[in-house]
């Protein structure tokens, strides 16, 4: 039996725990640990291996043992280096396991190194028992060995290979021996987040390059005397250290806490309820929960008895109560863990309500625990987030190692000129080291911390949240944004239109208010009882949808409590529906509104079953039974197109299509709707047992639910701020593609110039098809033969598909997948995989992405993307790297702008900094030439006054208001930021050439006397003037790379900034044309007696700083990368990445795609038999929404001549036949508007023929007529119509 088979596989598990069993693997049955190998084995044991294959977290492995001999040869190492060697060894893992241990097979290994996709490298211990390994633990998941396979495989979950009826064979609960075993298996049910000793959190941070370079220098500079600054370095390594600290034990204790959780819960064990703690429980337990609700779930199980109400708010971000039913007893279904999450109750989760047949529990069986869980992989998602990828820290960390090797130039050098001017030992020992502490500025790290937090405290004032600072910068590269649609583009709440009833397979005029209809409607009798509504307190609560529809009809809900039976059904009703009593019901029949009576006080409805809305199948279903009758009745609500999937053909009107495709087109959201009545006379034993195919198949169809859904007044102007920058925008979203389209085009996500190719597969046993046809749309007129669709191929085309044919084209045409991933612009009907799948398709081309979405199903898609941003503050959100407060995509452009602003003040304290450094480290060699060097107190003036506040402060300025196209450059290395760094040192060495020649030409000039070991050194003119432009180097540096526009606010925004550089020039002038003893002895200066001397030199500066500027500006910024780079990329370079590529091939395709026919109707086309069903006109006198007519002519012209445009954008046309012609198809194709005039209407709207009679007067005299004659006739036809 399955059961059986699968209590044996874990028992396998158990025993290899235990150390029984498990024959066949190298060791198994032995007492020794092998020793030994046949050179095949350990040929092939050598080589690494991969766990987790196909997985996202798929890793290489390789076994490691100590190795005695290298051991004592770096331990010989770390003794001539100082200490030094022990360092480099343990700054990389994969350094260190191959220094100090040999590479063995995994089957005898001590140690495994494992190397992810990200290239992270984890180094693990591996736990031995009997002489054989068992397991490791990565990233808090275990690792068990496989004998068979002779590596290590992840621990199986309970429910991986179950079938949904083996669940009901464990509920006589787990033996003592069995709790033993799995406990050991899989561990205390407990998410135990540790939090590390503060020493080892100090010796890790400690050890990071950046402060062993500080390290470095402060001991330097107080083998100089240079104390000062020396301990300035170190306490701002002491404090930066401390808070580091601090914050990360600050981190993990909030995170503990939050994720801890403990209760009492009851339990059959050996066929006994007992009660113990939830840390206790094991896979297969049988837990028994309370029908009262009002409790956490600490573990994730499957219920085989009741259901519940549930808020997954904690692992979704969506507060809406789930309703959660007990899983069928099917023995030829598999159990999924991802797709049927109706059945399972999660870890973490709270139960709102509970029902069950019998007694006072539901009953369900735990699968999985501690970590394993969905609320454990979410901590993991937390704790072990991938690395970022952002260039900026690679090319950062090159640059250091370049810019440490020109420092062992200098070095060089520096010793050269100490030896040859007689220096002391100390001096040239000294002075040579120090030339290291030049290159690399020790408070760059620091700066580039503060950015990050400057902008994060601009997001907060914002009301965006960010989870890690480092994610800001990724967002300075986007060029994509993915956006779900429900509650993010739209509002979250759905309006109910109206509804479109089928009677005598045909479908009726729409009803706005379904509460008009009999209460003997099918139609009606689905919507009130085809949902998962409860009632909290008195008040209805579960979708809005939902309680929109039930609310819409006027129905009564009540819920039973307790299990009696109710004797007018002879089974326990534990839900009934009923209409109000004593409400006045209207019907239509045939179109004459009549009245009808009040509502039977027999009629009611008893919901006996549940199947939840899944989005896999895109329905639910419920099983109920009418009072007073003998047979069962089946109510099923969903995707129109999957309801009518199992509908009894002839129930199907033949413009089922069509119309669906009409209200769809118009941006409605349709739900359709069906029944069935049981074969009477079964009991409810059997229809119990009845699998949800068997209940669902041959239905009858009854007719289409129209909710609208309002396209937030936010979202226009995120989405054209978006595309004015040249930011591609997708919209991924689980609803209707056609609705999708109708959204796109509404908020201008589908751009007016763009044609929308719907793309749709035949994929049958031997043929795969792609078909491309163009869906009716606003703009994206039907074309008939492919000259004239050429036209439109090189650059206005996009792409619109569905998750099925996302997923097919992805497994089987990956090259045509890349084609549709780059230009498409809806995906509909997306699961939560194939959103993910979308955003890894768009990074693996060389896109930069953000997702935003509402934090439900976009969970997965938000932590793929390079920013997730969650418009959910619920707590499934702290796994995106974004939150926004304020629910709307407004957040969207002004993140990607601070994205922009702290990327370029990134760069801006790189280059400052950079520039800084071998500024002072040019004068510095430049003095070293004659023997002399900088005092303390000139080193104090340049490094606190003049380096440390703009270095700290230059991203404290705010991000432009304006998003322009062109995006920042991103690579720390390449030839612009490169080249803007060297061409200003360059411009610094002229200047320093320059004044030092200037010095040596004048009359007074006195040469320097050099005289060893002599602290401070004697005065010199050229040490003087040197150090007087190094510090106009630096106010100029910062000045020219604090620039604003176009990233940023200018200069003067940014306070502190500005009045450090007002100070520092003041500063640098100052000390230029300043005369006096005690100043000059202070500073260690030779003053030139010449005032007319100092003036020039400060002229010089003036020039210098002009020269710098206009280059900085205009040369580079203007010249090189607004015009010289892009031609350069495109004319010589050509495409570098992936999409590039694509596009390139793309527009010089233009046969692709080939167009097939078109599947909708084309213009003019009447649908058969009658007019449509205006649900449009009803829906704006009734709920006002946003397409209302407004009371002067010019509003109404522009409303009137739409024409044909489902998104009722404005379309006005200054030429009259246009006009002319616009209105007479109006006229002649009434269904083709979405806003149509009824005849119940016509009286009402005597105001759009004054309007259009004022439109008459605005054309010309010779086109007036025609006008006249339209308007006219279209008097005529409505009267008549009435009539």
């Amino acid at each position: 039996m399955r059961h059986k088979r699968k209590d044996s596989l874990t028992d396998s598990m158990d025993e290899l725990e235990s150390g029984v069993g498990g024959g066949g693997g190298v060791g198994a049955g032995t007492n020794r640990r092998p020793t030994t190998l046949n050179n095949k084995n350990r040929k092939r044991c050598k080589v690494e291996k991969t766990v987790n294959v196909g997985e996202p977290d798929e890793m290489t492995i390789k076994g490691y043992k100590l190795s005695y001999a290298k051991v004592a040869l770096i331990s010989l190492l770390v003794i001539c280096t100082g200490g030094l060697a022990i360092v480099l060894i343990t700054w990389r893992k994969d350094l260190k396991m191959k220094s100090i241990y040999k590479q063995v097979p995994l089957s005898s290994a001590d140690k495994v190194l494992l190397q992810d996709n990200f290239e992270q490298v984890f180094e693990e211990e591996v736990i031995w028992n009997r002489n054989r390994p068992l397991y490791f633990i990565n990233k808090k998941i275990k690792y068990v060995w496989d004998a068979s396979l002779q590596t290590f495989e992840k621990l199986r979950n309970l429910d991986q290979g179950m079938k949904q009826a083996d669940f009901y064979k464990l509920q006589e609960g787990l033996s003592r021996s069995q709790v033993v075993q799995r406990n050991l298996t899989f561990g205390e049910n407990l998410i135990k987040i540790s939090v590390p000793p503060v020493l080892y959190l100090v010796i890790h941070e400690g050890l990071n390059p950046f402060y062993l370079f500080q390290a470095y220098t402060v001991i330097l500079w107080s083998l100089q005397y240079y104390w000062k600054f020396a301990v300035i370095i170190a306490v701002t390594s002491v404090i930066s250290v401390t808070v580091s600290v601090w914050e990360t034990r600050r981190q993990n204790r909030n995170l503990r806490d939050t994720m801890k959780s403990e209760s009492k819960v009851r339990v059959v064990r050996d066929g006994k309820e007992i009660t113990l703690s939830s840390i206790q429980l094991v896979p297969g337990d049988v837990v028994l929960l309370p029908t009262t609700g009002g409790y956490t779930v600490e573990c994730d199980a499957v219920l085989v008895d009741g259901g519940a109400v549930v808020n997954e708010s904690m692992l979704t971000g969506e507060s809406i109560p789930v309703t959660k039913v007990a899983v069928p007893d099917e023995v030829a279904v598999d159990f999924n863990y991802d797709y049927q999450r109706q059945y399972i109750l999660y870890s973490g989760t709270e139960v709102m309500q509970g029902k069950v047949k019998a007694g006072q529990h539901i009953k369900a069986v735990v699968i999985r625990t501690g970590f394993m869980t969905t609320k454990g992989e979410l901590v993991r998602a937390i704790l072990f987030p991938p690395p970022l990828d952002f260039k900026f820290f690679s090319d950062f960390l090159k640059s250091v190692y370049v810019f440490l090797t020109l420092g062992l130039i200098g070095m060089a050098y520096s010793l050269t000129m100490w030896i040859r001017n007689g220096g002391t030992i100390s001096e040239i020992l000294l002075n040579s080291l120090d030339i290291l502490t030049f290159v690399v500025p020790p408070i760059l790290p620091a700066a580039l911390t503060a950015n990050n937090a400057f902008a994060q405290r601009r997001l907060q004032k914002r009301g965006i949240f960010c989870l890690h600072t480092k994610h800001i910068s990724l967002c300075g590269g986007i060029d994509v944004v993915a956006f779900d649609k429900t509650g993010t583009l739209t509002e979250g709440d759905l309006d109910l239109a109206g509804v479109c009833e089928i009677k005598n397979h045909q479908f009726q005029e729409s009803e706005s208010d379904p509460s008009r209809l009999p209460t003997d409607s099918l139609l009606v009798q689905t919507m009130a009882s085809c949902h998962s509504l409860i009632k909290i307190n008195g008040e209805l609560t579960g979708y809005p949808m939902d309680i929109k529809l039930f609310e819409a009809i006027e129905w009564n809900l009540t819920e039973n409590a307790g299990v009696t039976i109710n004797p007018d059904y002879g089974i326990a009703t534990p839900t009934l529906v009923s209409p109000r009593k004593n409400t006045r019901q209207d019907g239509q029949h045939g179109g004459h509104l009549s009245l009808g009576g009040f509502a039977p006080s027999n009629l009611e409805i008893a919901l006996l079953k549940q199947y939840p809305f899944d989005s896999a199948v895109q329905r639910m279903t419920v099983v109920a039974k009418r009072k007073g009758t003998q047979c069962f009745s089946v109510f099923i609500k969903g995707a129109p197109e999957k309801v009518a999937g199992l509908c009894k053909p002839e129930t199907i009107p033949s413009e089922f299509t069509r119309l669906l495709q009409y209200y769809t087109q118009q941006g409605f959201r349709v739900i359709g709707a069906a029944s069935k009545d049981l074969k009477p006379g079964l009991s409810w034993t059997d229809v119990d047992g009845l699998s949800r195919s068997h209940l669902e198949e041959k239905s009858s169809f009854l007719g289409l639910i129209i909710m609208q859904n309002l396209v937030k007044k936010q979202t226009y102007g995120a989405i054209k701020e978006l595309h004015e920058a040249d930011i591609n925008t997708v919209m991924v979203t689980g609803d209707n593609i056609l609705t999708a389209i109708s959204v796109g085009r509404d908020c201008e996500l589908v751009q007016p110039d763009q044609t929308i190719i719907r793309v749709t597969i035949d994929d049958t046993a031997n043929n795969f098809k792609v078909n491309y046809t163009l869906p009716e749309s606003e703009n994206a007129k039907i074309i008939q033969d492919n000259r004239q669709f050429n036209a439109l191929t090189n650059d206005t085309y996009v792409f619109a598909c569905d998750g099925p044919t996302f997923n097919t084209i992805m497994n089987k045409d990956p090259e045509l997948f890349k084609k549709i991933v780059h230009r498409g612009k809806i995906f509909a009907r997306m699961l939560p995989e194939q959103k993910i799948h979308l955003i890894e398709a768009l990074k693996n081309m060389g896109r930069q992405v953000i997702m935003c979405g509402d934090g439900c199903n976009d969970c997965g898609a938000l932590k793929t993307a390079h920013a997730g941003i969650s418009l959910s503050m619920a707590e499934a959100s702290v796994a995106a790297p974004f939150t926004s407060r304020n629910v709307n995509i407004a957040c969207v452009p002004y993140l990607i702008k601070e994205g922009r602003a702290t990327m370029v003040s990134a760069f801006a304290s790189f280059k400052f900094g950079v520039a800084f450094c071998f500024t002072q480290l040019i004068s510095v060699l430049m003095v070293f030439y004659i023997g002399t060097e900088p005092s303390d107190n000139q080193y104090l003036v340049v490094d606190i006054g003049l380096a440390a506040v703009p270095i700290l402060m230059i991203g404290n300025t705010a991000p432009h208001t304006q998003l322009v196209k062109r995006k920042p450059t991103r690579h720390l290395l390449s030839f612009l930021p490169m080249f803007s760094v060297v061409s200003f040192l360059f411009f610094q060495t002229i200047a320093y050439i320059f004044i030092w020649f200037y010095v040596h030409q004048q009359e007074w000039f006195e040469a320097y006397e050099f005289v060893p070991n002599l602290w401070p050194p004697n005065r010199s003119y050229e040490q003087t003037n040197i150090f007087l432009y190094a510090c106009a180097a630096s106010v100029i540096a910062a000045i020219i790379y604090s620039k604003g526009a176009p990233y940023r606010r200018p200069l003067y925004t940014n306070c502190i900034m500005s009045l450090w550089t007002v100070a520092a020039v003041s500063t640098t002038i100052f000390m230029a044309l300043y005369k006096s003893d005690d100043f000059s002895e202070r500073l260690n200066f030779k003053i030139a007696p010449s005032f007319q001397f100092q003036v020039i030199a400060v002229i010089g500066m003036i020039v210098n700083f002009t020269f710098c500027y206009i280059w900085e500006m205009y040369i580079l910024d203007g010249l090189f990368f607004q015009k010289v780079l892009p031609w350069y990329k495109e004319n010589i370079r050509g495409p570098h990445l992936e999409f590039e590529h694509l596009e390139r091939e793309l527009m010089s395709c233009s046969s692709w795609p080939p167009l097939d026919k078109n599947n909708g109707r084309t213009p003019g086309e009447k649908y058969p038999g009658y007019p449509l069903p205006d649900v449009a006109a009803g829906i704006t006198s009734k709920n006002q929404f946003r397409h209302q007519l407004t009371e002067t002519s010019a509003s109404m012209k522009e409303k009137f001549m739409r024409g044909s445009s489902k998104n009722l954008r404005m379309r006005s046309s200054d030429d009259s036949e246009a006009a002319s012609e616009l209105l007479r198809e109006t006229y002649e194709n009434p269904e083709s508007t979405p806003v149509h005039i009824t005849t119940n209407q016509f009286a009402e709207n005597e105001e759009i023929h004054t309007s259009i009679g004022k439109l008459i007067t605005q054309y010309p005299d010779q086109k007036s007529n025609q006008l006249s004659d339209i308007n006219k006739d279209y008097r005529a036809r409505g009267k008549e119509t009435a009539c």
